[in-house]
């Protein structure tokens, strides 16, 4: 069955997602363009990251659907990029909040514990059972660590989005100029898209145990809510009065 299968659909849902991110990718390169500021320039590499994410996955699934070992070293790759991002994000959070404070220490802490989550994604890669289900929809197969390893990783994604969504609503709400306050709520939604959409495997599948392709269709849907919102809130410099 699976030498029969050219693409999934879960290398379409994740394409869609890098077109989105990628989008979202130029306008903050935009931004930091014009301010130059660190904080411009850590949350373009917090977007790129997670763009890069989604490219792999996206590049796997769409023509190495039936090749397994790449599948599989996909997925320790995916996995470090969103540790990564997500001690990016913390960085980002402590030098925005705590300016007294070293935000590398922040990002050392969930560093270390993305590298754990990591590691364990590594360590049971080989032992993962992937599957194809309708339209190629990929079944990733959680290592034999189980629930421990699925909580692990939800809160290095917790830990990078959490906050920086709660942190935008607050910017939103004192803006007083009404393109910041659409920038930062508008952000603040695609973040929390990104919390559904990278959680999407483990609550999906794993703990409601819907199919596969089930995760494909809501992936592919909020992609594209995200690529609009995506391009109503987040206007260039060059429109910004």
């Amino acid at each position: 069955m699976a030498a029969t299968l050219f693409f999934s659909s879960t290398g379409i849902a994740y394409l869609l997602l890098f077109i989105s991110l990628a989008f979202l990718t130029y306008r903050f390169y935009q931004y930091w363009q014009k301010n130059r500021d660190t904080t411009s320039k850590v949350f373009l590499l917090f977007i790129f990251l997670l763009t890069l994410f989604a490219f792999i996955r996206a590049i796997s699934g769409l023509f190495f659907a039936t090749n397994i070992d790449i599948l599989i070293a996909t997925i320790t790759l995916a996995s470090f990029l969103q540790a990564l991002a997500a001690a990016v994000a913390i960085f980002i959070v402590v030098h925005l909040k705590f300016p007294k404070t070293s935000p590398w220490l922040g990002f050392s802490i969930v560093f270390i514990l993305g590298a754990i989550s990591t590691a364990m994604t590594y360590s049971g890669s080989w032992g993962r059972q992937i599957s194809f289900e309708s339209f190629g929809a990929i079944s990733w197969g959680l290592p034999s660590m189980g629930l421990v390893y699925a909580l692990t990783r939800m809160l290095v994604l917790a830990l990078a989005f959490i906050p920086i969504t709660v942190i935008l609503i607050q910017q939103g709400r004192v803006a007083d100029e009404s393109y910041l306050k659409k920038k930062s709520y508008g952000l603040s939604v695609v973040l929390f898209l990104g919390i559904i959409i990278g959680l999407l495997d483990f609550f999906f599948i794993e703990i409601l145990g819907y199919n596969a392709i089930i995760r494909d269709i809501v992936m592919a849907i909020l992609s594209i809510i995200l690529f609009l919102v995506i391009y109503f809130t987040q206007k260039p410099p060059s429109e910004i009065k």
